[in-house]
């Protein structure tokens, strides 16, 4: 990056510290603005000092965060004299976020990590990883966001840059029977609820796959409290020949 002064107007300041980090930059970000003056010290992408005038290390970077505006200027190679940090850029950016508000949801429905590895790199407390193990189960954000606890992560995720939408349809069930209802297959009403927020509508028809390639199509409704579970009634048993315990991929369409 040259040593030029550029607004911060146009650039996510976590997202311009990333690429610095992830290059494995030497040198010093400054941020220069009318109530002080900025810097973020890297060797080798790690962050070795933080500074906004009279506040060092965490509270520096917290007080920029809060307002990312002004002009900076990375110059490469120079060296904090006497550094007081070794972290990554993730580390300290998630410690500085707890004082920032939390950021409204991304998006409503279930996510994905943008980097596996980052996430299990952080440091998270037994109750926030508990919440990372329903993000990959794929509860939705709108109905972890009831959760403090989950909401605080969320949000941490978000400001780093680690949370995208899950936008794969396919789900693997077992099969099951039910006698409740006729002509109609059943999924569980979180599964009907994530494909209803992918797609911007009920969905009404549900492909069925075997292991065998063969592939059935079937009006779909909702049920409660079916988790993995695919429910067909005797008379769709008969006609596609499944049985109970197979395990199919299933999607709507």
């Amino acid at each position: 990056m040259p040593n030029t002064t550029s607004s911060l107007e146009n650039f996510d300041f976590l997202h311009l510290l990333r690429m610095l980090a992830d290059g494995e930059k030497t040198g010093v970000l400054n941020v220069i603005r009318d109530d002080g003056n900025f810097q973020c010290w890297l060797e080798g992408g790690k962050v070795r000092h933080l500074q906004f005038g009279a506040q060092v290390g965490i509270k520096a970077l917290s007080h920029l965060l809060q307002n990312p505006q002004g002009r900076f200027q990375f110059d490469e190679g120079k060296r904090h004299p006497s550094p007081d940090l070794n972290a990554t850029l993730d580390a300290v950016a998630t410690e500085a976020l707890n004082d920032l508000p939390l950021r409204p949801l991304p998006f409503i429905g279930p996510a994905r990590f943008a980097s596996p590895e980052r996430v299990e790199a952080l440091s998270w407390t037994s109750d926030e990883q508990k919440v990372l193990r329903r993000i990959e189960m794929q509860t939705t954000l709108s109905d972890l966001s009831a959760d403090p606890v989950a909401r605080r992560v969320i949000s941490r995720l978000s400001y780093l840059g680690l949370l995208k939408p899950r936008k794969s349809r396919v789900a693997r069930l077992t099969v099951g029977l039910t006698r409740e209802v006729r002509g109609v297959v059943l999924v569980d009403d979180l599964i009907f609820r994530r494909w209803k927020e992918d797609l911007v509508r009920h969905p009404q028809l549900l492909a069925i796959k075997d292991d065998a390639g063969n592939t059935y199509t079937f009006p779909l409704r909702e049920g409660r409290g079916l988790g993995t579970q695919l429910l067909l009634p005797p008379d769709l048993m008969m006609q596609t020949g499944l049985r109970a315990g197979e395990s199919v991929l299933v999607k709507p369409v």
